[in-house]
């Protein structure tokens, strides 16, 4: 019993020394520090495609009323382009319809960024995108409308503002515009379409 009382006495200290240890590997200190992995963007493999849409709306003008029809779409007839960060894109085309309230054509036109080409830089060309055509207003003999052309980057604001103002006799007109919602197109600066 004595061997087992010495044996105990040597075998203690031991055990306490091996369960100080353990426990101390298994503590975790705390740090305040927050790791978090770098966000990489990736190229889509394919190009990307903005939504289509069709939006038309109701238009007292000369005394009548007229619906307009604005219908975005993939322009397949050009190619697709590099928006200066390796993202490719396709590009798109608008269609403009003007009816009558008996659903005749008062006015029919596609446009595409190439449409306004004289507005916009040549390097601007090249990375970006016919994003819209909106309806602004009914104005005298004259239908007014707003037409961005700019990256199609949803996270972008970069775009070139143009006012498109279309005649009671069917003549475009087109000029930049910064401020398309509080102005009026000024006679002068304006080029047919």
């Amino acid at each position: 019993m004595m061997k087992n009382s010495i044996r105990m006495r040597l075998i203690m200290p031991s055990l306490i020394a091996l369960l100080a240890v353990a426990t101390s590997c298994n503590e975790k200190k705390e740090t305040t520090d927050i790791i978090a992995p770098k966000p990489v963007k990736k190229a889509p493999a394919a190009p990307v495609r903005m939504q289509d849409y069709t939006h038309s709306e109701d238009v007292e003008w000369l005394g009548k009323t007229y619906k307009v029809v604005i219908s975005r779409s993939v322009d397949g007839d050009t190619p697709v382009f590099d928006d200066g960060t390796g993202t490719k894109y396709h590009d798109n085309k608008i269609l403009l319809q003007v009816l009558r309230d008996d659903d005749t054509s008062f006015f029919e036109r596609s446009f595409t960024k190439k449409s306004f080409s004289q507005y916009l830089e040549e390097k601007y060309l090249g990375s970006n995108t016919l994003l819209g055509l909106v309806f602004v207003k009914a104005e005298g003999d004259n239908l007014v409308f707003s037409v961005s052309v700019g990256s199609p980057d949803a996270l972008s604001d970069e775009y070139v503002p143009l006012s498109l103002v279309l005649s009671r006799m069917g003549a475009l007109t087109v000029k930049k515009d910064v401020h398309i919602e509080t102005s009026a197109p000024d006679a002068e600066d304006e080029d047919g379409v």
